[in-house]
């Protein structure tokens, strides 16, 4: 099925020419999932967020509560106890990756927009033996992580979860599936397997938002549309609280890391609609917008273009 391009929202500005149509691969992308659901990554996933808050080391106590009362809020689980039950993982945080400044975060009126590179190797490496994830958020508190997701030496899939619905999950694509949205980049003098992720949230009505999440096609040249949602919110849903205030981050769940692959970001770009409905110009991720997080999980970094490229590996 092929649909317009909704226009609503800028083409990401990158050195290559996208065709003016996209592909509608809902239909595809939700076929592939069907049968893949897996109860305890999700579990996973939501400890992952609740170890994060609390160990965030930018947050104070009381705002590390108010951060976990609001993850409980939107998920609709009481989220404090998860990482402590019997067969969840033993979450390590954060191994390297990119936190939004407040000012930055709260800093859109009609529409938030991020585009990034995700350096994602087929094969982790090393001793990746539990769940490992590649993800990012374009600011919106009820936006969308669509995210790569590693356990052990499996192979990786492509999920999203959107944080405004109540069943969250709703793409998780076998790798094998991506070989078209697969494509190497050269970066200081290395190649690295990239996937081409843009998601979005915008109003587009009064008190109605809507999320998308495509992937950039390199055999078509064009940006295929894998999911789309449109709800009810306002402008303090998406702009207030904890969630949302992550830009790329290699998403951790063991103490400690040793002689993986290189993982990371190529090419972060964040564009903001304002409260006229007024798309600015796509921009890379800044140190003066963001700061870098690290839990000293193993993982050294290989070269940081502040803030919006890095990779690290262990």
């Amino acid at each position: 099925m092929t649909a317009t391009l909704d226009l609503t929202v800028p083409v990401p500005t990158l050195d290559r020419d996208a065709r003016p149509e996209s592909r509608d691969q809902r239909d595809t992308f939700s076929e592939l999932s069907k049968g893949r659901r897996d109860r305890r990554a999700e579990e996973a996933f939501l400890a992952g967020k609740v170890h994060i808050v609390r160990t965030h080391p930018a947050m104070k106590p009381l705002e590390r509560d108010i951060a976990l009362t609001e993850l409980a809020t939107r998920v609709g689980a009481p989220l404090v106890k998860l990482h402590e039950r019997t067969g969840a993982p033993v979450p390590g945080g954060v191994g390297y990756g990119v936190f939004y400044e407040a000012p930055f975060k709260t800093g859109f009126g009609a529409g938030t927009s991020l585009y990034w590179d995700v350096i994602c190797p087929t094969d982790p490496g090393g001793n990746v033996s539990d769940y490992l994830y590649l993800t990012a958020m374009n600011r919106a508190g009820l936006g969308v992580e669509a995210f790569v997701s590693y356990h052990a030496q499996d192979a990786p899939s492509f999920k999203v979860f959107d944080w405004a619905r109540d069943d969250h999950w709703q793409v998780d694509s076998p790798w094998s599936a991506l070989g078209n949205y697969l494509r190497t980049e050269n970066a200081h003098g290395q190649d690295f397997q990239v996937i081409g992720v843009w998601n979005s949230t915008w109003q587009i009505a009064d008190g109605q938002w809507r999320n998308q999440a495509l992937l950039w096609n390199q055999a078509t040249s064009q940006y295929d549309l894998i999911y789309q949602y449109d709800y009810a919110a306002t402008l303090a849903d998406q702009t207030g609280g904890w969630t949302g205030s992550w830009g790329p981050i290699v998403e951790t769940f063991q103490p400690s890391y040793s002689g993986t692959a290189a993982f990371g970001a190529l090419d972060t770009m964040l564009i903001t609609r304002d409260s006229g409905g007024n798309w600015g110009t796509w921009q890379l991720l800044d140190s003066t917008q963001s700061y870098i997080r690290t839990d000293n999980t193993g993982f050294n970094l290989e070269f940081l273009d502040a803030n919006y490229a890095f990779a690290v590996n262990s």
